[in-house]
């Protein structure tokens, strides 16, 4: 109800007033009604709008006509504000029995009036009052059938505002479906989209904050490997969320979706916010888990829950898609790096080279700063560092037993890859101020024939760059790499087979053809010198007549190791056929391969030989010619003939001894 204006209020107390007035004169009865009259008036001043207000009006205005007429244009007003113009008139009849009553000075006629006024006027305007009249300060007077044209479009104006409602409601709820459906889309997009998997997590973890309306977060992601919730990404508090996760000591692939939640809830509640935990898991077992905390409301975590319980099956298949495209992608590269393993039989001469060209496509493969690659030394039977990327990655080699094979050894011993995320927290490298260099490491062994022949490390300074796919990588290339030693020592094997001697061992005379070729060619080019010296046992044929071949084959098998331990690398000795070597000696001159081949003399004639029965010592010389290049010839058949001259000049004059041809003409 609308207050009243002053307009009205002033009406209102001139009628109570003059209400009251006019009973100066009254007698008792009619003072006693006029008082009450005026009263009432005086107490529903303000409320001009009410129906007792109207009905004594109506009464008051016609009490005042009974004691003067010139009350009748107030009267005639008041009536006409109250119950429109149309009716004044036939209120202005209702003083009619009032003045009868009055002038009859009978109080029960005057009461019985009274009433009957009350009813009639009860019939025509205790109806219901509309709207309108309850907010317009006039009440103009509305027709029966304009009112019920009015009261149907009010009725219309309520269905429309109803039916507004429900679409707004309706938009609502059709935004908020948009808005999921948007969300889950770019969830998916993103596990197609984004190659790192970190990268991943922190995309879905904005998405999923945005979508439920939670100012924080938290994703964990389920590692296979080591059985445990790895934390992906955080919004905040990240050292502190990385310690909450349930390593494999919890057994967590053992744990139902409901224990896993209590347990990280349990953990993650101790940050001292409002949080929310969401297991996430499918058919195939675990996948991760989300927490989302930080709202300050309380009557938020129904929200948050319910939109997050709407995208946690859409969260869980983008995962999988994720590891599943990502698997695909580690695979590719795998096989790529395979096939280019593979390839280094081929395309490398030695293999050292090969070495060289493996731990590059392995760095490549891991995205590693640091490889290195071992190998034994089969000589020494030690682990050799031969081929590195970046710097050698040497660790724990200072400590016995095995001290100078370091990590390498340790993993050689096992047979069994190693797996160090976190070099920080392997007791067995505290003290080591290079673990800090290689925060990550990874190694594998190369096995041929059950034996480690190899070995392979990568390191990152990254702690924990290194996940179980890059071991998995690491060990495919390792194992393929193995294949390529064993494929490169049979294929040594097989063309020693055919390059060398099979009693002696000795490079044969084929090997010595294509050696004495490649040796001319290199002096001509550089203009250098080199020598031969042509030998021969001296009376092997009375050897074999007296002690038989088998005793002749030990005699030629000595007098072979010998000669190799008693010269270099570099200078070469061939079996030229039956009893008769040859050694080139690259770059020496004439008198230096003569200085040589009297060493040689010398070291044979000093060495006893045994029989094959062993019941006999043989004393065994030989006689050597020496031919040098240019001096005595520049092609090959011209040098040998030089030699072979100079050793029949040995065999005449006595044997035992070294002869050399003067300089060709």
């Amino acid at each position: 109800m609308e207050p009243m204006n002053i307009s009205q209020l002033a009406v209102r107390l001139m009628l109570a007033l003059a209400v009251l007035a006019s009973s100066w004169y009254a007698t008792p009865a009619q003072q006693l009604f006029t008082g009450v009259a005026g009263g009432v008036l005086l107490l529903v001043a303000v409320k001009p709008q009410s129906r007792l207000a109207a009905f004594l009006d109506v009464v008051a205005a016609s009490v005042l006509q009974v004691y003067s007429p010139m009350w009748l244009p107030l009267s005639a007003w008041v009536i006409a504000v109250h119950r429109g113009y149309a009716r004044s008139l036939a209120f202005l009849l209702i003083p009619a029995p009032f003045i009868y009553a009055w002038r009859a000075d009978n109080l029960f006629v005057w009461w019985a009036v009274l009433f009957g006024m009350l009813w009639l006027y009860l019939g025509f305007t205790l109806a219901e009052r509309t709207a309108y009249e309850e907010e317009s300060d006039l009440m103009l007077p509305l027709p029966d059938a304009l009112r019920e044209q009015w009261e149907q479009e009010r009725e219309a104006h309520r269905q429309l505002r109803y039916q507004y409602q429900e679409l707004v409601g309706a938009h609502r709820q059709q935004m908020a479906r948009h808005q999921l459906d948007r969300a889950r889309l770019q969830v998916l997009q993103t596990a197609v989209t984004t190659k790192e998997l970190d990268d991943f997590a922190r995309q879905i973890l904005f998405i999923l904050r945005d979508a439920t309306g939670a100012p924080e977060g938290a994703l964990w992601l389920f590692d296979e490997y080591t059985s445990s919730l790895r934390l992906a990404h955080a919004t905040t508090r990240q050292d502190m969320l990385s310690s909450v996760a349930l390593s494999p000591s919890a057994q967590v692939t053992r744990l139902s979706p409901s224990d896993v939640g209590e347990r990280l809830n349990h953990a993650v509640q101790s940050l001292g916010e409002n949080t929310l935990t969401s297991v996430l898991h499918d058919e195939q077992g675990l996948v991760g888990a989300i927490a989302l905390f930080g709202w300050q409301d309380v009557n938020d975590e129904a929200l948050v829950r319910e939109r997050l319980q709407q995208m946690r099956n859409t969260v869980c298949l983008a995962i999988r898609t994720a590891h599943y495209l990502r698997t695909l992608q580690q695979e590719n590269r795998t096989l790529s790096a395979l096939y280019e393993i593979g390839r280094l039989s081929d395309v490398s001469s030695s293999t050292e080279d090969a070495a060289k060209k493996f731990t590059s496509v392995v760095a490549d493969l891991l995205s590693a700063p640091f490889v290195t690659l071992y190998l034994r030394n089969p000589d020494t039977g030690t682990l050799q560092v031969v081929a590195s990327v970046g710097e050698p990655i040497r660790l724990m080699e200072e400590q016995p037993p095995e001290a100078n094979e370091g990590i390498a050894g340790w993993i050689a011993r096992r047979a069994q890859p190693l797996y160090l995320p976190h070099t920080s927290s392997e007791p067995r490298l505290i003290g080591y101020a290079s673990r800090r260099v290689f925060a990550s490491l990874i190694g594998a062994p190369l096995m041929v024939r059950g034996q480690a022949e190899a070995v392979l490390l990568a390191a990152h300074t990254t702690p924990g760059y290194f996940r179980e796919h890059h071991l998995e990588q690491l060990v495919s290339a390792a194992n393929h790499f193995a294949q390529v030693i064993e494929m490169s020592r049979l294929t040594r094997s097989v063309g020693l087979l055919a390059l060398t001697d099979g009693l002696t061992g000795l490079f044969n005379r084929r090997y010595m053809d294509i050696r004495l070729e490649e040796e001319i060619s290199r002096s001509q080019r550089y203009h250098r010198r080199f020598s031969l010296i042509l030998a021969d046992v001296d009376h092997f044929k009375q050897i074999n007549d007296t002690w038989g071949h088998a005793t002749g084959d030990l005699v030629l098998q000595g007098v072979s190791r010998l000669l190799v331990e008693n010269l270099r690398e570099t200078e070469l000795v061939f079996r030229y056929g039956g009893e008769e070597f040859l050694v080139i000696l690259p770059e020496a001159a004439l008198a230096q391969a003569t200085s040589v081949a009297q060493r040689l003399r010398e070291v044979i004639e000093r060495h006893p030989f045994q029989t094959v029965d062993g019941s006999s010592i043989l004393h065994v010389t030989f006689s050597a010619g020496v031919a040098e290049y240019p001096t005595h010839g520049t092609d090959k058949s011209t040098l040998l003939a030089a030699a072979d001259q100079a050793l029949y000049l040995a065999k005449q004059r006595g044997r035992n001894r070294v002869e050399l041809l003067p300089p060709a003409a």
